[in-house]
């Protein structure tokens, strides 16, 4: 089987939550002996890309190169988007796939003949259209990632300036419509998919991450991690758990220390006593194996919270300040506000007999719902499938089935 991947997002260096994705995906498809193939949009962050790790680890690899004129009008408005968030106003879906890219995936998917077609959410889904791949016309993907229609309203709830790609529920269900399948992240967000596109088959595929617990005997109690991207909504989840939560967590604990991890680190200021910026690190096992309780303060967001599956596949507690998908059904101490926030912190600090709970409940979570055969084994029996829809699999199916 072949699988032509078109995206603008690298799964080296994987660096945020939906790069994570796609290297876990793609990692899974291609040890299962899938050809895979990957067309990249160009995107201004293209200097932090490792494309010769990526090429090494395909078939076939390419970043498609757009005309001279193209070319200067889309660093422009890429640069535009990153100084200042996308243009104000919901987007046209097809905004951020220009008419080039739509034609150079066409002629690749005529030269190649891929028996799948996935693009990486639904702004690229315009390259899906016209597409016969010679003698037989491919199975269309979107892997989704998020609801996008609902990103607006998710940084509202944060209190922070909408960010990136967003559109309305009409556009999105247009894009949407284009797909033989749709793969939902999780299966709350299925269920709005195919109130978008009902005509589309729709396969819940979460995040996917190995178990490999640090040993208990390694945590240390006066440390808690922090791992996130340099997403907006991680930034004022942080402010919040610094501002709100962490001077009376210190007051209480002098040795406390908070560990950073990640992209964020590109955007903070100095930082009070006891926390520790560590930033992007070649493996995090280390900084797992040493904490006793990882913290999520975000209060809002989209998509599956990929930080906190990694978190539980580590054998690691977390703290939240939101309620998780059902996905997630053990290893999370749930508090929306600060005093409740800083207890759930102190018990898993404190009391031996609760974390040891409550960190046996994160493996046994990590290990039914997010190892790799439990989240990419659907979709792998699916795409084999081809155009013809597999009976067995219905609406949220990639999560319910037993483990």
């Amino acid at each position: 089987m072949r699988v032509l991947v078109l995206s603008d997002t690298p799964f080296l260096p994987p660096t945020a939550g939906n790069r994570q994705r796609v290297h876990e995906m793609l990692g899974f498809l291609g040890r299962a002996g899938v050809e895979l193939g990957l067309l990249m949009l160009p995107a201004v962050d293209r200097a932090e890309w490792d494309e010769k790790g990526m090429a090494v680890r395909l078939a076939r690899f390419e970043v498609a190169e757009p005309p001279p004129a193209a070319r200067v009008l889309r660093r422009l408005a890429a640069i535009g988007r990153r100084l200042g968030g996308a243009p104000p106003g919901l987007l046209d879906v097809d905004a951020w796939c220009p008419r080039w890219f739509r034609a150079r995936a066409r002629r690749l998917v005529r030269e190649w003949a891929p028996d799948v077609v996935i693009t990486e959410y639904v702004y690229l889904s315009a390259c899906l259209e016209g597409l016969d791949g010679g003698t037989r016309r491919p199975l269309r993907v979107i892997d989704t990632h998020d609801v996008m229609h609902r990103r607006e309203a998710v940084y509202a709830g944060a209190d922070v300036a909408p960010q990136w790609f967003r559109t309305s529920a009409a556009e999105e269900g247009r894009g949407l419509a284009r797909a033989d399948l749709l793969l939902a992240i999780q299966d709350e967000e299925a269920a709005v998919l195919h109130a978008l596109a009902p005509g589309v088959e729709i396969l819940t595929v979460p995040h996917a991450c190995a178990a490999e617990p640090t040993p208990a005997t390694g945590a240390e109690r006066t440390r808690i991690l922090f791992v996130a991207s340099y997403n907006d909504l991680n930034l004022a989840g942080l402010r919040w758990f610094l501002a709100s939560v962490w001077p009376a967590l210190r007051a209480a604990e002098p040795a406390l220390a908070l560990h950073v991890c990640g992209t964020i680190a590109a955007k903070l200021p100095a930082m009070p006593a006891g926390v520790v910026v560590r930033g992007v690190l070649p493996s995090l096992r280390d900084e797992y194996a040493a904490a006793r309780v990882v913290i999520d303060p975000v209060s809002s967001g989209t998509g599956l919270p990929i930080k906190v599956v990694e978190a539980l596949a580590h054998g690691r507690p977390v703290v939240a300040r939101r309620q998780m998908p059902p996905e997630v059904d053990g290893g999370v101490l749930v508090a929306g506000d600060a005093a409740g926030f800083a207890a759930a912190v102190r018990g898993m600090l404190g009391d031996e007999a609760q974390w040891a709970r409550v960190r046996e409940a994160a493996l046994r979570c990590a290990r039914a719902r997010f190892s790799h055969e439990a989240a990419f084994g659907p979709l792998l029996t699916r795409l084999r499938a081809g155009r013809k829809p597999d009976p067995r699999l219905r609406l949220g199916s990639g999560t319910d089935r037993e483990s």
